[in-house]
C-alpha cells in the first residue's frame, strides 16, 4: 500500500469530496479518464527524457515496466520487453 503525504487542510479535502461525490456518474468518468490520460501523458515524457529515445516500442515496454514493476516478476517483465520489440 502506498502512502502518500497530505499537505491539503481536511476542509479542503472534504470540499473537494463534496465537489466530487456531486458529480454525475458520466462527469467522474471523463473525470477520471483526463487523470489517467495525464498521468500516462507525464510517465511518457519523463521516460522519453530519461531513456533518450522517442521509440514507441521501448517506451511502451518502459511504461510498463515503470507502472508494473512491483507487480512482476523480473521473468514477466522480459516478457514485455521482448513482446513489444518483437511487434514494432
Amino acid at each position: 500500500m502506498y502512502h502518500f503525504q497530505n499537505d491539503t487542510p481536511l476542509s479542503i479535502r472534504t470540499r473537494q469530496a463534496e465537489i466530487i461525490q456531486a458529480k454525475t456518474n458520466q462527469e467522474k468518468l471523463e473525470l477520471t479518464a483526463q487523470i489517467v490520460d495525464f498521468c500516462y501523458e507525464q510517465t511518457m515524457t519523463l521516460l522519453k527524457k530519461q531513456l533518450g529515445t522517442k521509440d514507441p516500442a521501448t517506451l511502451k515496454a518502459a511504461f510498463v515496466e515503470a507502472v508494473y514493476k512491483d507487480d512482476f516478476s523480473e521473468e514477466e517483465l522480459e516478457r514485455v520487453r521482448v513482446f513489444f520489440t518483437s511487434h514494432r
